[in-house]
């Protein structure tokens, strides 16, 4: 279509403005505009409006098409002829609908990429599912509800409006849905959502009022939970639906996201509640007192490689306990702490004797490390050091100790009289030779002396002035000899107290520590 061209101008001067001239094109695109009649007559406000305000241009609407006008001043050697003004227009009707679509195709992914973000990274189940709704209401929906289910009886629930207040959420049971079965089939994933889910939603306990708007309930897939995403509002329009299922889909990841992150955290907490040091009793069934410290070295897993662990006593009248250190540091070596402690309790069924359970450990052990995958990407360490051992009481209030060691540091006696003794008891590493030799003797506690099991971890801690220094036997010994009279957990924490001054905040291996006492005063 050729350039529409309109002409107006006073009919005389001071005159009513006028149309002078119009070409076929005015015609068709300004209905009811006559050359020679006054331009109010022509029914056209918007251009009325430009001759007598004297405007540059204007845009209207005609019949449903957009119109686009300038105007141009017919002049003849700079001087007004007449004062005719020429008027120039074109239908932009596509031009701004492409325009309209650009600017709505630029903020529809503006808000994917925002939501995506905010989304991204959030990794809790339930604040996901807020997250997801409060996003969306007010701009895909005045009201939003997101509906999640994870495989169990639970569909949890968020509703969000436009007000910007904090998202309503909740929990129902899938039984809940029973009178919604449309929704249940969006909810699995199974089939397209119709019209009549509207009228479902009414019988959900999610609303304080049921809604009365139109409703779009789009599928939200995800690979771990399933969801449905609910939109309704009076003037839901045709472009809802495919921007819907787009966020759908990032909702569908991000709770799929959290919801596996839920189910690793869980199961990292379950295993590492499994290899944490068990707690000890405040004093054992045969009467031994005991104490402990433990400092993983890699503290934020709680931890590592070091392990200890006080037994019931059994029937025999005596009271099992260990203290071991494996090889490595954080989870592989709290996992290969974990298995020593199992194949310990497998072998107690069959064997008691210290010296012969360690003997069994370390064949175990070596059997065990022939099972393992030889292209495992992270290999188990294996070798361990240990002093395991039992304790009987004895006629006077004493303990009788039964130790067996296989290359670890060996126990510290402190006596009555302030005096701190090494036991002369020594072995090579367990898992480590077939032909591993396996120190073992006998040591009787007085009532109120005190053994100290401990890791290699505190003696070789580096520390003081200069921070290189090993913290040593010597120091271990003098920190024990001042603790003559204290109970077992006052020793373990005086030593530790003791020993992090010394690291001053610096790295360190992981530190165990198990004092038995025989007690004072008591006798069998």
């Amino acid at each position: 279509m050729s350039e529409a061209v309109v002409v107006t101008g006073p009919s005389h001067p001071g005159g009513e403005e006028i149309v002078h001239a119009a070409n076929p094109a005015a015609g068709r695109l300004l209905p009811g505009l006559v050359v020679g009649t006054p331009v109010a007559d022509a029914g056209h406000d918007a251009l009325t409006d430009a001759v007598v305000r004297a405007r540059p241009g204007f845009e209207t609407e005609v019949a449903g098409r957009v119109l686009a006008a300038r105007a141009v001043r017919l002049d003849d050697d700079g001087a007004v002829v007449d004062a005719l003004t020429c008027w120039y227009l074109r239908d932009v009707t596509e031009e701004r609908r492409g325009s309209a679509s650009l600017v709505r195709a630029q903020a529809r992914a503006q808000f994917l990429a925002e939501a995506g973000r905010a989304l991204h990274g959030v990794l809790h189940l339930d604040r996901t599912l807020r997250t997801a709704a409060s996003l969306a209401a007010g701009t895909l929906a005045p009201t939003v509800l997101v509906l999640l289910a994870d495989g169990s009886d639970v569909v949890r629930w968020a509703r969000a409006d436009r007000d910007g207040a904090r998202p309503h959420t909740g929990e129902m049971t899938r039984a809940d849905l029973r009178a919604t079965p449309r929704l249940h089939e969006a909810l699995t994933g199974r089939a397209p959502v119709d019209p009549w889910v509207g009228v479902e939603l009414a019988e959900l306990p999610v609303w304080h009022e049921p809604p009365t708007d139109r409703v779009v309930a789009v599928p939200v897939p995800g690979t771990v939970v399933a969801g449905v995403l609910v939109l309704v509002g009076p003037d839901l329009d045709d472009d809802v639906l495919p921007l819907g299922e787009e966020y759908a889909v990032r909702v569908g990841t991000a709770l799929s996201a959290a919801a596996l992150y839920r189910e690793q955290a869980h199961l990292g907490h379950v295993l590492q509640a499994s290899l944490e040091p068990p707690p000890l009793p405040d004093e054992t069934s045969g009467g031994l007192l005991v104490g402990s410290a433990y400092r993983p070295a890699r503290e934020s897993l709680r931890v590592g490689g070091d392990f200890y662990e006080v037994l019931p006593r059994t029937a025999a009248g005596r009271t099992p306990f260990l203290l071991g250190d494996v090889c490595g540091k954080g989870i592989e070596a709290a996992v290969l702490s974990g298995r020593v402690r199992q194949s310990l309790h497998a072998l107690r069924l069959v064997e008691q004797d210290p010296a012969t359970l360690l003997r069994l450990l370390n064949v175990a052990l070596l059997d065990a490390a022939d099972l393992d995958a030889p292209g495992a990407a992270v290999p188990m360490p294996r070798f361990a050091t240990m002093v395991l051992g039992d304790a009987e009481s004895l006629p006077d209030g004493g303990s009788r100790l039964r130790l067996a060691t296989g290359g670890h540091p060996p126990p510290y006696v402190l006596h009555a009289d302030g005096r701190v003794e090494e036991v002369d008891v020594a072995g090579s590493l367990v898992g480590a030779l077939r032909d591993a030799e396996i120190g073992h003797t006998e040591i009787d506690l007085a009532p109120g002396e005190t053994c100290l099991l401990y890791s290699d971890g505190v003696t070789e801690a580096r520390g003081g002035p200069g921070g290189r220094e090993f913290y040593g036997e010597e120091r271990l010994e003098a920190a024990l000899a001042g603790c003559v009279g204290a109970p077992p957990q006052v020793v373990c924490d005086r030593v530790l107290q003791l020993l992090s001054d010394w690291l001053g905040g610096r790295d360190h291996d992981d530190v165990a520590l198990l004092a038995l006492q025989a007690p004072r005063g008591r006798h069998v």
